[in-house]
Formats: C-alpha cells, sequence, structure tokens
C-alpha cells in the first residue's frame, strides 16, 4: 500500500515537473496522459502482485512460496534484502525491504541470511 502511494505521488510530481520544463505547449498537453497512463498501469501492477512466502529451515534450504531455491544468495544492501537464485538456465531475484518486518523477524532474516552465506556448496568435498 505504501509502495503505491509512492508511485501516484512520482506520478504527480513527474506531471508537475513536465509542466513547469520549457517544453512547447502541445508536447506537454501529449506527454501528460502518457505520464498518467505508465503511472497508473505501474500501480496496477503493484496492486496484483502477489504477497511471497519465504522459508529458510534449519538445515539452510530456501523455499519460496513452496518451491526449493538452487542456490540462493541472501545479500543485504544497505536497509534492504536481495535475494537471487538459479531457475533453470534463468537468474531471478527479490529486493524488499524487510523493515516492514517485526523486530524479530527481522533478526531471525539476518541471522539466516548470514548462515547462507557461511555455508558451503554441497560438492565442495574431495570423494
Amino acid at each position: 500500500m505504501l509502495l503505491q502511494g509512492a508511485l501516484a505521488l512520482l506520478g504527480v510530481c513527474a506531471c508537475i515537473a513536465l509542466r513547469l520544463s520549457e517544453l512547447p505547449p502541445l508536447a506537454t498537453v501529449c506527454a501528460l496522459p502518457l505520464i498518467v497512463a505508465v503511472t497508473l498501469h505501474r500501480i496496477a501492477i503493484e496492486r496484483r502482485a502477489p504477497i511471497r512466502e519465504l522459508i529458510i529451515d534449519a538445515a539452510g534450504t530456501v523455499h519460496l512460496d513452496g518451491v526449493v531455491l538452487e542456490t540462493p544468495q541472501l545479500e543485504w544492501r544497505g536497509p534492504m534484502a536481495v535475494l537471487r537464485w538459479r531457475d533453470g538456465r534463468r537468474r531471478r531475484h527479490l529486493l524488499w525491504w524487510p523493515d516492514t518486518l517485526p523486530p524479530a523477524a527481522r533478526r531471525e532474516l539476518r541471522l539466516a541470511a548470514s548462515a547462507l552465506a557461511t555455508r558451503p556448496p554441497a560438492d565442495s568435498m574431495a570423494p
């Protein structure tokens, strides 16, 4: 909900910036509906986005929406968390603000991330 409000505010600011620019009036009038349409489209995409469920069990296996992830990497970039994994040949990622979690769950996520980072790959041992 907060992201949708921020996107709407960004769209309003884009319209104001376009109006205050030195574009010819005809170009401004033509571009304003485009900005509004793109803003509404992006808000609709965010509204339809599913809620994801991330589970890191005691063995260090990462499950996203009930599916075990291949080669997961959970990293912190400042206040943001980044989860990267392979899905067949494709690389996928999720980016989110863990500050939306309660403090206990945020601490649990940080501890699980450090366990993932220090865990060696399964095939690192000699036969």
